[in-house]
């Protein structure tokens, strides 16, 4: 316990440079390091059985990008939930950005805020949920069944839409985004939601 308080950042607080200029602090989410606990205790029972010293890096369930700063690195997706907009860095280069739908919270379905990973990356899934099903080319969830995916029955983004017909909490996007973004990611990449 006195490890995964030292070495655990899931959700912790982060500070972060958005895209628009602001330094914003961010928390929440399933994003950074976690520690194997039992894993971590078997190892060091082990150890103090056979009476070795020794200093060791513990066994991660999870790992974050990096160790430094915030730990998201410069390759991360960001999403601006007042600004409905997507930006993709690659190794701290813009890759691609536009205009998005977000969840409408005016429905109970806001996309959820913090830090988050890719889980997977799927081509060509069908999506379900209570009173829905749609098929999309890229699918990219991060956070149980809550994603960024293409969106071929929208023919417009951005600005308020989410408010009045916003997704059940996933990220939609042009076909163009979403495949960019699908080209450029891995599983484990960074995924940034806030407000503004």
């Amino acid at each position: 316990n006195i490890l995964s308080k030292k070495y655990d950042t899931v959700g912790i607080k982060r500070t972060f440079k958005t895209s628009t200029g602001k330094t914003i602090e961010i928390e929440g989410g399933l994003y950074g390091w976690k520690i194997d606990r039992e894993s971590e205790v078997n190892a060091l029972i082990n150890h103090i059985k056979k009476g070795e010293v020794l200093e060791k890096e513990p066994a991660y369930l999870q790992r974050a990008f990096s160790r430094d700063g915030n730990e998201i690195g410069d390759t991360y997706i960001e999403i601006n939930i007042t600004k409905q907009h997507l930006w993709l860095y690659k190794n701290g280069k813009i890759i691609t950005q536009g205009f998005v739908v977000t969840g409408n919270p005016n429905r109970g379905n806001a996309t959820v805020l913090g830090v988050y990973m890719i889980n997977y990356k799927q081509k060509d899934a069908t999506l379900r949920g209570p009173g829905y099903e749609a098929k999309v080319t890229y699918w990219m969830p991060f956070f149980g069944n809550m994603g960024l995916h293409d969106a071929s029955w929208r023919s417009r983004f951005g600005g308020d839409i989410y408010l009045r017909n916003g997704t059940h909490g996933c990220v939609n996007a042009p076909l163009y985004l979403a495949k960019t973004v699908f080209e450029n990611v891995d599983e484990g990449t960074p995924v940034i939601v806030y407000e503004e």
